[in-house]
């Protein structure tokens, strides 16, 4: 999926990728970024039906949230989110300036590599000195799509001149035993996903502070 229409068509049905089940990923999400969120003037790309808006930007001063999709962003406007404002925009058009943060969390892998490319650059253009903060996953290929390595991204970072000042694990690939154990032990304390190996990790949170 790509245009207008393909995500338009994705969300015929409201919570499509099921993130309403999301309540673990949200609470990770929420202890990772409560302090480089909180008081300060956000850009949420990608932000869907709102969801991510409601579980971990509440502390934003302000949130301008926006989203290819307009039967998502008609969906997000009816949370009636006291401190956000929703709009129909794609990524590339979206003027990254006069924010604190940017936020892209599980969207940018949805760009072409060209316009990946595009996008950095934005960014270190127009973002420059601050804070962007992304999630992804770093499994490489699948049947579905090409998603990130964790040292790729690395290297994308470095080529646009940002320095990536922590990273976190937010979730595990289920499989087999040991990965399994390790989910149920997250559950309890989450902070045991940073202790586990890369090869077990399925998502990624970067922060990264821009030139």
């Amino acid at each position: 999926m790509r245009t207008a229409v393909e995500f338009d068509q994705f969300y015929a049905k409201p919570d499509p990728w099921k993130l309403s089940h999301a309540s673990f990923r949200d609470r990770v999400f929420r202890r990772l970024l409560r302090e480089t969120v909180r008081g300060r003037y956000i850009l949420e790309l990608g932000c869907g039906e709102g969801h991510l808006t409601a579980a971990v930007f509440g502390d934003a001063k302000s949130v301008t949230a926006v989203d290819i999709s307009s039967v998502a962003i008609d969906r997000a406007k009816a949370r009636g989110l006291p401190n956000a404002t929703f709009k129909i925009s794609d990524f590339l058009e979206t003027s990254f300036k006069g924010f604190d943060v940017i936020a892209a969390l599980e969207c940018i892998y949805y760009l072409s590599p060209e316009e990946q490319d595009a996008f950095f650059a934005k960014i270190a253009r127009e973002h420059a000195g601050k804070v962007f903060v992304m999630s992804a996953p770093i499994i490489g290929e699948n049947k579905f799509r090409r998603y990130f390595t964790h040292s790729e991204l690395m290297a994308v970072f470095s080529r646009h001149g940002m320095t990536v000042e922590r990273f976190h694990n937010l979730n595990v690939s289920r499989t087999g035993f040991p990965t399994t154990a390790a989910t149920a032990a997250a559950r309890i304390a989450p902070i045991v996903l940073d202790w586990l190996p890369e090869a077990t990790i399925y998502q990624r949170l970067y922060k990264v502070l821009t030139r």
